[in-house]
């Protein structure tokens, strides 16, 4: 009798085999001897490991879960508050990179347009960090999911503007996160042991393109995806070593990032400004533009005298009839001891590298070169020796 063990055992019949006073009862032994050679490494490799490849459950996928529940909060409260929250707590460059609100960068993955663009990221978000989160743990998940979102947000404000800068543009949404969850769910298909297979790779990618079809169309942030999934690549390479289970597994490491992963969506959603006003957005050419000198011999700046004497300023950017670009100044002056209103507007001059005051009025009434020179030296007043 020789079975078949899928030929990991070496099997001996030993029929002489009568132990002592055992010698009626015609006992026949089997001796199995497992040959070390033998052994499917495969099997011993997914033994080992199996803490890293666990089952898909609820209870290894917290991080998922608690991002779903911020981002379902956030929309609800949108639908409640039916408020531009684009604008509020979006993707804009004006807004990240002249008025420093840099919290935006975090605020936008919590933000959707309508339900099917917050249902479609939320479908690819679990059905791809189901697979990533139990495979690499809560941590690792943690830092790719908000390093790839934050990545993302980064390449569509700057990359954007340098394409063009002339056009204010809004982005939100976490689908820029979602796709660096994706590169890194299909680096970890192809990488593992287990899990290599055709059929796991193949789908991974058919759902990478399905969802990039039904987010496809005109307001897409096609560069915002690229800079996510890029970044969910580079990510996981580094993270996803053998080398770092260690720091990656276990209570502790679980425990940590659900703490960050709360804070951070806590963060998101009660700074993305649901519900309240936009505050004014500033263009780095106003800032150029109060950073001026006034005269040639004087380090005093437009912005310091017009800070000094006027109340209540208001700084606004348009395009003139022959496609100009304004710096217009608005406020109140006490000038020859009545209350005024004061408007001056800049264009920019090539020639010069400078912005010129096209016009300044006073109460509605234009000045002339004399008039103006007056005001300007009123101004200055109180730095002019």
């Amino acid at each position: 009798m020789e079975p078949d063990y899928n030929n990991n055992y070496h099997n001996s019949y030993q029929s002489e085999f009568k132990p002592n006073g055992f010698d009626d009862l015609h006992l026949d032994d089997e001796v199995y001897e497992i040959k070390s050679d033998r052994i499917n490494p495969e099997d011993f490799y997914q033994h080992s490991q199996k803490k890293r490849y666990s089952e898909v459950s609820l209870r290894n996928m917290p991080v998922v879960l608690i991002i779903i529940l911020a981002n379902l909060l956030a929309g609800i409260m949108c639908i409640i508050a039916g408020s531009d929250h684009f604008e509020t707590g979006g993707l804009n460059y004006q807004y990240i990179h002249n008025n420093k609100e840099y919290i935006r960068l975090l605020t936008y993955m919590f933000l959707h347009a309508n339900l099917p663009h917050f249902i479609n990221n939320m479908v690819a978000l679990y059905l791809f960090g189901s697979r990533l989160e139990p495979r690499v743990g809560s941590l690792r998940t943690a830092i790719i999911y908000f390093g790839s979102g934050l990545a993302s947000g980064l390449v569509s404000v700057y990359v954007s503007h340098l394409i063009n800068p002339d056009v204010i543009r809004f982005a939100a949404g976490a689908s820029g996160a979602i796709f660096g969850v994706m590169c890194a769910t299909l680096f970890t298909n192809f990488s593992s042991k287990t899990d290599s297979n055709k059929t796991t790779v193949i789908v991974s990618i058919a759902l990478i393109v399905v969802y990039a079809l039904i987010s496809n169309g005109a307001n897409v942030d096609i560069l915002g995806h690229l800079g996510g999934g890029i970044a969910g690549g580079i990510l996981v390479f580094i993270l996803y070593h053998d080398s770092l289970d260690g720091a990656f597994s276990g209570t502790v490491s679980t425990l940590l990032a659900v703490i960050l992963t709360l804070i951070i969506c806590f963060i998101g959603v009660t700074r993305a400004g649901i519900g309240t006003k936009a505050s004014a957005m500033q263009d780095s050419r106003i800032d150029t533009v109060k950073e001026q000198q006034i005269f040639q011999d004087e380090s005093i700046t437009f912005g310091q005298c017009l800070d000094n004497k006027c109340t209540d300023p208001e700084w606004t950017i348009f395009s003139s009839t022959d496609n100009k670009k304004v710096v217009e100044f608005n406020g109140k002056v006490v000038y020859n001891n009545t209350n005024s209103s004061l408007k001056i507007q800049f264009t920019y001059d090539e020639s010069i590298s400078y912005w010129t005051i096209n016009y300044m009025g006073l109460n509605g009434t234009a000045m002339d070169s004399n008039g103006a020179a007056l005001i300007l030296n009123y101004l200055c007043s109180d730095y002019l020796n």
